[in-house]
C-alpha cells in the first residue's frame, strides 16, 4: 500500500511538471504572437482581428476598445437575423427588466409619441400620476422646466423617472388651459390583470402581460370568481405581448382539465417537454378574445384553451410567435436575450409567423386603431383648410356619427357642421373650428366609443349567455 502511494505521488508530480510546462509553453507562444484560439484559423475571425488592429491603431481618433467590442457583440447577435434574440447594454437591459417585471420607478403614466407631441397615453389607478391629476391625452410640454419639444420619446421618459421620493414638475397643455403639476416619483407596480362581473354573472379577466406577478393575481382573481359563483367566463388576452413561460404555465394550468397539455417545448436536439395542466379550477364555459398584437405567452393561453379545453377564440388572427427566449445576465448589467426553443401547440402546431385563427372571426371597428387628434394647434383648424390632422378628424368625427361628408382631409362646409354639431352636443362653443379644447374632448368621446362597442367582446359575452341558460 505504502509502494503503491509513492508511485501515484511520483504520477502527480510528473503530471503537474506538464502541466506547469504546458501553460509556460502557451504563455510564451501567446506573448510572442502565436494564436492558439480554436477560432485561429478560420479566416473571418482573421477578419475581424485585423479589422479591430486597425481601427484601434490607425483611426484618425482614438477609439475606445470597449465600445468596439460592444458593437461587435450586437452585431453578432443581429447577424443571427432573429429579432427576438438581442444583445443590451446596461441601461437597455434595466429597462427590459423592468417591462417583463412590471416594475419601475416613476410616477405611473404611459407616454406616447402622437402627431409629433409627447401625449399622456394612459395613468394607472391609483399612482401618483392619477393621486396627482394626470389625465388621459394630457399634452406634456415641459419636464422641470425643460421644454420636451427636441425630446424624443426615451429621453422624457428617463427626466421623468428619477430617484424614489424626489418630485418631478410637469407642464401639460389640456385643451386650451396650461397646468403645472408636481409628482412625487414612487415605485410602481404596474397591474397585468384587470377583472369584473357582468350583471348575466360571467366573468371577464383581462391579461395585459405576464410579468412576475400576473399568475398570482390572475389566479386571486379567479378564486374570487368562484366564490361568486360565475357561470361564465371570458379571457381577454388581445394587445398582449407574451411575457414569462412560467407564469402562462401557471395561468393555463388552472384553467384546463388536470393532466391536459399546455405546450410543447422543442430544443434544438429534437427532445420535446411537456407542459401539463394541473385542474381547472373554475370548470365553467369559456371564451378567449384575441387579435393581431396577441403574442408569444399570450398565443400558448389561446392555443392551450383551444385545444386543450376546448373553448371558443373569438376576435382576429393572433400575431404568430413561436419561440422561447433566454435572457442571460453579465456582471456589467447588459444582458443577452436568446431564443433557445420552439414552443408548440397541444396538438403539435408550430405557430411562427403564421398565427392562431380564431373560432369566431370578429373584427375590430376600424376606430380601435387611429391615433389620438393633436391638441397643440398654432392656429385652429378651420373650413377651407387642408392638412393630414383634418383627414383623421373627419374619421373620428364619422366614428362618433357625426357625418363630415369627406374624408380626404379638405375641411369642407360639411366637416364645419359636423364639428359644430359635436360641440353643441358636448356643451362647446358650436365655431365649427377645432382648437386644442375641442381636440381634447373629441379624443376622450372617441376612448369612451371603443368602451361602449366592443364587438369581440359582445360576441363573447353572447355567447357564454346562451351557454348558460339552462
Amino acid at each position: 500500500m505504502v509502494r503503491l502511494r509513492k508511485r501515484w505521488l511520483r504520477w502527480g508530480k510528473v503530471v503537474a511538471l506538464v502541466g506547469i510546462t504546458a501553460v509556460a509553453t502557451w504563455s510564451g507562444l501567446k506573448w510572442s504572437g502565436v494564436d492558439y484560439s480554436p477560432m485561429a484559423a478560420n479566416p473571418s475571425y482573421q477578419k475581424f482581428l485585423q479589422t479591430y488592429t486597425r481601427l484601434t491603431e490607425s483611426y484618425y481618433e482614438k477609439l475606445n476598445p470597449n465600445q468596439l467590442l460592444e458593437g461587435a457583440i450586437g452585431g453578432m447577435v443581429h447577424a443571427v437575423g432573429d429579432p427576438f434574440s438581442q444583445y443590451m447594454n446596461p441601461a437597455l437591459a434595466a429597462r427590459f427588466r423592468e417591462l417583463v417585471s412590471s416594475q419601475f420607478q416613476g410616477i405611473g403614466a404611459v407616454l406616447s409619441l402622437q402627431g409629433g407631441q409627447l401625449v399622456i397615453a394612459s395613468v394607472l389607478p391609483g399612482s401618483p400620476a392619477s393621486n396627482a391629476g394626470l389625465h388621459k391625452s394630457d399634452v406634456l410640454l415641459a419636464i422641470g422646466g425643460s421644454p420636451t419639444a427636441t425630446m424624443s420619446l426615451e429621453q422624457a421618459v428617463k427626466a421623468i423617472r428619477g430617484k424614489v421620493g424626489t418630485k418631478v414638475e410637469l407642464k401639460l397643455a389640456r385643451g386650451k388651459s396650461v397646468l403645472t403639476i408636481s409628482v412625487m416619483r414612487k415605485k410602481i407596480v404596474e397591474p397585468t390583470v384587470f377583472a369584473k362581473v357582468y350583471p348575466q354573472h360571467i366573468g371577464y379577466l383581462l391579461i395585459t402581460q405576464f410579468s412576475a406577478n400576473t399568475a398570482t393575481a390572475f389566479l386571486n382573481d379567479l378564486e374570487r370568481m368562484k366564490q361568486e359563483g360565475v357561470k361564465g367566463l371570458v379571457i381577454d388576452v388581445r394587445d398582449d405581448p407574451g411575457g414569462y413561460l412560467q407564469s402562462v404555465n401557471q395561468i393555463a394550468g388552472y384553467l384546463l382539465p388536470k393532466n391536459s397539455v399546455i405546450a410543447q417545448i422543442a430544443t434544438r436536439s429534437g427532445s420535446r417537454k411537456m407542459l401539463w395542466a394541473k385542474g381547472d379550477l373554475l370548470p365553467v364555459p369559456k371564451v378567449c378574445l384575441i387579435n393581431g398584437d396577441t403574442a408569444s405567452a399570450g398565443e400558448i393561453l389561446a392555443a392551450a384553451l383551444a385545444e386543450s379545453g376546448r373553448v371558443p377564440l373569438v376576435g382576429e388572427r393572433t400575431y404568430g410567435k413561436g419561440t422561447v427566449q433566454e435572457t442571460d445576465q453579465f456582471a456589467d448589467g447588459s444582458s443577452l436575450k436568446l431564443t433557445v426553443a420552439r414552443w408548440l401547440t397541444p396538438n403539435g402546431t408550430w405557430i411562427h409567423r403564421v398565427g392562431i385563427a380564431p373560432s369566431f372571426r370578429v373584427p375590430a371597428p376600424a376606430y380601435y386603431h387611429y391615433a389620438a387628434l393633436p391638441m397643440s394647434f398654432k392656429t385652429p383648424l378651420k373650413e377651407g383648410d387642408n392638412q393630414v390632422a383634418i383627414a383623421l378628424l373627419q374619421r373620428i368625427l364619422l366614428a362618433l356619427h357625426y357625418n363630415p361628408g369627406r374624408t380626404d382631409g379638405y375641411f369642407s362646409p360639411g366637416t364645419y357642421a359636423a364639428v359644430a354639431a359635436f360641440q353643441r352636443t358636448h356643451n362647446l362653443s358650436p365655431t365649427g373650428e377645432v382648437d386644442g379644447n375641442t381636440a381634447y374632448v373629441l379624443n376622450v368621446a372617441l376612448l369612451l366609443q371603443r368602451q361602449k362597442n366592443d364587438p369581440q367582446l359582445l360576441t363573447a359575452l353572447g355567447y357564454l349567455d346562451r351557454e348558460t341558460v339552462h
